[in-house]
């Protein structure tokens, strides 16, 4: 078996940079320049909210290469814009911090055995009497090393609840008391403070290193000119928008929120709603990963049941609203304050900022839009966002005047001052309004409207997709008509094979309305992938809006289809749509499903649940200061005659793309990582393997070959500069494992033949490509990664309609014997 693993640049075809492959194209020499410069810029800020971003005129040539980023500031930031070099490029250089101080993190645990056996328990599930059992084990095999005075499962209980205020604090209960009909109804509310969060995460020596305080334009140098692009919030406009309403000197400290309900038991009558909040300033690796920096529960929301005697009137649905701010009021009242005065803040950096607290963004599936007190679908208004009629939802051709927040309250003020509910009722109808005041609006600088987002999970996988050849992530059902039940990634893995599988059954002449759902599907899958994009820029958001026009004279009028036309404003907005997906946030129900499960009596399970959510937090805190102190105790011993050998602990150290192809434009981050290798193999061995596969016939020759002309085209010297004769006995390894993207060459994966298809760059076009065999043939002191490839790039003929139309891209194999030689290096990814 032979696996390749490849990583390539976390960025979209718009910022890829070039690889020249097979049929080599002429080496262009950068335009010189040092590696990072400072230079002045006027600064251009507009508050309009759907405006283009602007191109930049071209700079001197000689003063850029081709992919420089350039960084600009906000001008209240008083920092200067930067240009760096691709490869130097970091969007959060790390700050050097103190070594840690504190000798013994597993405090309040007697000791670090004690911490480990809860941090077990509490990772393994274990209940009270598995927990107990296990302590019991510890007793034997103690050895006295370490202080372990651990008894039974309250002990630890009772480590936990005192190790919990080392970080943020523990949840608090209040009840929340909501008059309606007469009547007070009282409601247990847990939450957490939002302040005492970020103030953690603030003074976090792992975490403050990463956080944007300040908003940022970014673009590359094409050559030409400096294109701007997108992908953090803190890139986006928005939170520049922000900055400039800001008193000087003012940081933006943005939070991204999200709420939604969730089944607890296997039945779904027993429910949860937690509150989850993610701090924007941080980067998406962190902010949607998981452990510290990630999503944190932040409130736990009774559910208003049902009562038989309101059940259904208007007056009841507007408590239940009424209810649910309430709550989120109280969940946000430490943000209010703050959000119009600021909070200064002395930083692990050693300056004290000023920050303004702000909801950025309100991560949340069209259901749960009860955050803008709009009166939902049936309303003449059914958007949250914009003021598009009901029967124009399909109309994705027109934009609407979009909703503000201070329209929307002043509509409330006015409605209130109306003497009648039916006057009062009138007057909210005009925008489709609740009379309910928004807990949104007491935080400063943030709309509820502008900070709702297209939902890729909900609106597009979950919503307008609802109802082969094999790759990584894509789960393959035997059917699809009857499954019982699937989330928004099985819909979308789902719709990615759908046209592939029917284009040949759904055809236009026998099947008109299949075939048109096909186009229309197209069309979906276009705009997926748009939205799908960790990067952004002015083309392909023009590119995506053109993506969603709709061909077809079929009714799609719902509003989760009329989103669409909000997704590329959302993504100038706010940055790329990962920054508001809800998948980070519901991959958080899971463990709160476990829990409730597994480690509750089902009684005031909120309570228990919480309490553990929050143990596994401090358990991590604790676990990263006991690696931190391992990590300064060996810095410590190893002595200062090790300081300079600072090598990556991973082992993908291996030399850059371009220490192997010198003559190449390879972006160094473009790799191979070389794993356990196979036994060695002769070409005789090879030849004689593959005797009945005519691209191994002569496969020594074609090496030979194939080398004489490559090293020459990467200015790569010859050995002793002669030509190469490779003989029958010289070895080559098999030898490749997997990294970011796996390619595999197998006669037997899992009982069937596996030969992945690959991108690779010709100086022609890309072509596509199919791995027969992956190899390190080593030539002087190098190992060069190679492997013969079967291309697909023979002629094809006229394109048929059917592919303009379904946007198919048609391919036909050379004859096999026309396979070639490519370095692996050269693959721009794997196809499928």
């Amino acid at each position: 078996m032979s696996m390749l693993k490849i990583c390539y640049p976390a960025t979209n075809s718009a910022l890829g940079s070039e690889l020249d492959g097979r049929r080599l194209n002429e080496n262009q020499p950068p335009i010189p320049g040092p590696s990072k410069r400072t230079i002045n810029v006027d600064h251009h800020v507009d508050f309009a909210y759907d405006v283009d971003y602007p191109v930049h005129e071209p700079e001197p040539a000689r003063t850029f290469s081709r992919d420089d980023i350039k960084m600009e500031h906000h001008p209240s930031s008083n920092i200067e814009a930067e240009v760096y070099a691709f490869n130097d490029f970091k969007h959060r250089p790390a700050v050097p911090l103190e070594p840690p101080s504190n000798t013994e993190p597993w405090r309040p645990f007697h000791s670090r055995l004690e911490f480990e056996v809860a941090e077990l328990a509490l990772e393994a599930g274990l209940n009270n009497e598995q927990t107990d059992q296990l302590i019991k084990i510890c007793h034997c095999c103690a050895i006295g090393k370490e202080i372990f005075t651990f008894k039974n499962h309250k002990v630890i209980h009772v480590k936990w609840e005192a190790a919990s205020f080392h970080i943020t604090k523990v949840f608090t209960k209040e009840v929340i008391s909501v008059p309606y009909d007469g009547k007070t109804w009282n409601f247990d509310l847990h939450y957490r403070d939002l302040w005492g969060l970020a103030s953690d995460l603030l003074g976090d020596p792992h975490i403050f290193p990463h956080f944007t305080f300040d908003a940022q334009h970014l673009s590359k140098f094409d050559g030409e000119t400096f294109i701007r692009f997108i992908d953090e919030p803190y890139t986006a406009q928005d939170f520049w928008d922000v900055q400039s309403q800001l008193l000087p000197g003012g940081k933006p400290l943005a939070f991204i929120l999200y709420a939604d309900k969730t089944r607890l038991s296997s039945f779904g009558t027993v429910k949860g709603y937690p509150v989850v909040a993610r701090l924007a300033n941080l980067p998406t690796g962190i902010r949607n990963g998981r452990g510290t920096g990630s999503g944190y529960v932040v409130g736990w929301l009774p559910i208003v049941k049902e009562d038989k005697d309101y059940a259904g009137k208007p007056s009841w649905v507007n408590f239940k609203n009424a209810v649910w701010h309430e709550l989120f009021r109280r969940i946000m009242s430490s943000l209010a304050l703050k959000s119009r005065v600021g909070q200064w803040f002395a930083c692990m950096d050693g300056v004290e900022h000023w920050f303004f607290l702000i909801v950025l963004i309100l991560s949340a599936d069209y259901e749960e839009h009860v955050m803008s007190l709009t009166q939902g679908v049936m309303s003449l208004w059914p958007c949250h966002i914009c003021l598009v009629p009901r029967d124009a939802l399909s109309d994705t051709s027109k934009t609407y005047m979009r909703r503000t927040a201070d329209d929307s309250r002043a509509a409330v003020t006015t409605a209130r001052a109306k003497d009648t509910i039916e006057e009062q009722e009138e007057v909210l109808k005009v925008l489709g309004l609740r009379n309910i005041e928004n807990a949104l609006w007491a935080i400063q600088y943030s709309d509820v409207h502008r900070a709702l987002s297209h939902d890729r999970c909900h609106f597009n996988h979950g919503g307008l997709w609802s109802p082969f050849p094999r790759w990584r992530d894509l789960r393959h059902p035997n059917q699809v008509m009857n499954v019982s039940f699937v989330d928004s990634a099985m819909h979308e893995d789902i719709s990615k094979m759908i046209i592939y599988a029917t284009h040949n059954i759904l055809m236009e002449d026998e099947s008109p309305l299949g075939y048109l759902l096909l186009r229309c599907v197209r069309l979906y899958l276009e705009a997926n992938i748009y939205a799908s994009f960790e990067v952004h820029t002015t083309a392909t958001i023009s590119a995506g809006r053109g993506a969603d026009d709709d061909e077809s004279d079929k009714d799609w009028n719902f509003p989760k289809l009329h989103m669409l036309t909000h997704l590329f404003n959302d993504i100038k907005a706010k940055g790329a749509s990962r920054n508001y997906n809800t998948k980070p946030n519901k991959q958080m129900h899971r463990p709160l499903k476990d829990w409730y499960q597994e480690r509750t009596n089902f009684k005031d399970f909120a309570e228990q649940i919480l309490r553990i959510d929050h143990w596994f937090h401090v358990a991590d805190d604790i676990r990263r200061r006991l690696l931190d102190l391992d990590d300064h105790l060996m810095f410590t011993s190893q002595g200062q005659a090790n300081n300079d050998d600072d090598k990556d602990e991973d082992e993908d150290a291996q030399r850059p793309a371009r220490d192997f192809l010198p003559g190449l434009n390879i972006d160094g981050s473009l790799h191979v990582k070389l794993g356990s290798s196979q036994a060695p193999q002769t070409f005789a061995l090879i030849e004689d393997t593959h005797q009945n596969d005519d691209t191994f016939t002569n496969f020594r020759v074609k090496l030979n070959s194939f080398l004489n002309d490559f090293l020459p085209a990467c200015n790569i010297p010859l050995p002793d500069g002669k030509r190469i004769h490779l003989k029958s006995d010289v070895a080559s390894l098999v030898d490749w494992q997997q990294h970011m993207d796996y390619l595999r060459c197998n006669p037997c994966f899992y009982n069937a033949p596996r030969f992945d298809y690959v991108f690779i760059q010709t100086r022609a076009n890309v072509i596509i490509g199919r791995l027969l065999f992956l190899f390190d043939c080593p030539v002087g002191e190098d190992l060069f990664p190679l492997a013969p490839v079967h291309p697909f790039d023979a002629r094809t003929g006229t394109r048929l309609q059917k592919d303009e139309q379904l946007n198919l891209f048609r391919v036909r194999a050379k004859p096999r014997a026309q396979a070639e030689f490519f370095s692996v290096r050269l693959i721009i990814r794997g196809h499928f």
